[in-house]
């Protein structure tokens, strides 16, 4: 890792689950790494009743499914840039994985500037693998990896923090620009969790709707986790 400061910044601390939270994230060249908070997509709803392997129905795992780490779901993705409130979104297809979720220390930012409420979290580490299956068009700050959402001890979404400087211990990779189908990248998303929490799943909640409606993924996203 770099000798130079990094500073951290972390959107929000929690939020509840069901509660929107959206926006966007990006980055410009800067001779002094810089952090922001990955936002996109919105908060969603950790409780369901699937405990059945995921199934494909209508080529993607049905919303609520559970899944184990290292267990690829086949979930629908709408990029941000291609988003509309009042249009049908329909989906690309990703096939996409969580191979697992690592507690980390604050040892791990011994370079990076935290301020008195980052100093009291706790970090994590979660690795990902995403596949683009389909066609569809997608911007060059859309990023699928920022769909997922930690599910943290008290049953709250998380977004993770992004890092615009090097980050060694959990390296943020981008996709591939462009980002043709058939293409995989892999990433490690970095999660900030106050008050002495743990994360316990991983959750994705994007997916295709009809017009002036939420996915069905919303309220019922497929979950991993260890006995999710």
């Amino acid at each position: 890792m770099r000798s130079t400061p990094i500073a951290a910044l972390v959107l929000g601390g929690f939020v509840s689950l069901g509660i929107a939270a959206c926006g966007s994230s990006g980055s410009s060249p800067s001779s002094q790494p810089t952090t922001q908070a990955a936002q996109h997509a919105s908060t969603q709803a950790a409780q369901h009743t699937s405990t059945a392997p995921a199934k494909k129905a209508g080529g993607l795992t049905p919303p609520g499914t559970k899944l184990g780490f290292n267990q690829d779901a086949t979930v629908g993705w709408v990029p941000p840039s291609q988003f509309s409130s009042a249009g049908g979104h329909a989906a690309i297809p990703m096939q996409v994985d969580v191979e697992g979720i690592e507690k980390g220390t604050l040892a791990d930012f011994k370079n990076v500037q935290l301020n008195n409420n980052e100093k009291g979290a706790t970090p994590f580490y979660v690795k990902v693998r995403l596949t683009k299956l389909g066609a569809g068009k997608s911007g060059v700050d859309d990023n699928p990896a920022l769909t997922f959402r930690a599910i943290d001890d008290r049953g709250q979404a998380q977004a993770n923090v992004t890092f615009l400087g090097d980050f060694q211990r959990c390296n943020d990779a981008l996709p591939p620009n462009p980002f043709p189908k058939g293409k995989t990248f892999k990433t490690c998303l970095t999660y900030l969790i106050p008050g002495g929490g743990s994360i316990d799943k991983i959750a994705w909640n994007d997916g295709p709707a009809m017009p002036n409606s939420v996915s069905d993924y919303y309220e019922h996203p497929v979950i991993w986790g260890a006995g999710a």
